[in-house]
């Protein structure tokens, strides 16, 4: 006997680079100084070893069954710019208005997507992520929460603080850099 039926299950499987060679971009082009560049390289090293070793722990990241990759793509980008026109994200994707106007109208029937109308020009209608969109983003990068599920009795208390300690330090960066560029677009 065969048990219920289930939707099928999509995975998206990234490549894995060899953590022997992991190729890692030089900030010292950029301008930086020698020492936190060195660091700057050091961090970007491990964390791709990290997401590797996790990656053949934990697996790939699982894709919700009722959306396509072609709105995922298009949930990536509003929620990383969000506030785009249909046609803008239409650009970003290669596909025509009425492509683009059909993908729209499936995310906003998911509820992933709203739309507004624009302060200046009310034949545009602008498209910004639910909370619901945004879930779904957070759990296809969920990748680090599942290993960190499966590692966490091996972490001390002192590890997961300077975890902690990293991550803040992450965010008030982030947190610096945005608000420096709404101040000089």
């Amino acid at each position: 006997t065969r048990g219920p039926s289930r939707p099928p299950s999509v995975s998206i499987a990234l490549t894995i680079s060899s953590t022997e060679s992991v190729p890692v971009r030089s900030f010292e082009a950029d301008g930086v100084d020698p020492q936190r560049a060195a660091l700057a390289a050091e961090v970007l090293s491990l964390n791709a070893q990290v997401h590797d070793r996790a990656m053949r722990l934990v697996g790939p990241m699982p894709v919700p069954a009722d959306l396509t990759i072609q709105q995922l793509r298009g949930l990536d980008h509003l929620v990383k710019q969000p506030g785009l026109s249909g046609q803008e994200l239409g650009g970003l994707l290669g596909v025509s208005p009425p492509t683009a106007s059909g993908l729209v109208d499936r995310l906003v029937e998911k509820g992933l997507v709203s739309r507004s109308d624009d302060a200046d020009d009310r034949r545009i209608r602008r498209l910004r992520p639910t909370d619901a969109g945004q879930d779904v983003m957070r759990q296809l990068d969920s990748m680090f929460e599942r290993s960190l599920g499966v590692v966490l009795g091996e972490l001390s208390t002192d590890d997961l603080e300077l975890l902690c300690r990293g991550a803040r330090a992450m965010l008030a960066a982030l947190d610096r850099v945005s608000a420096d560029r709404v101040r000089t677009p």
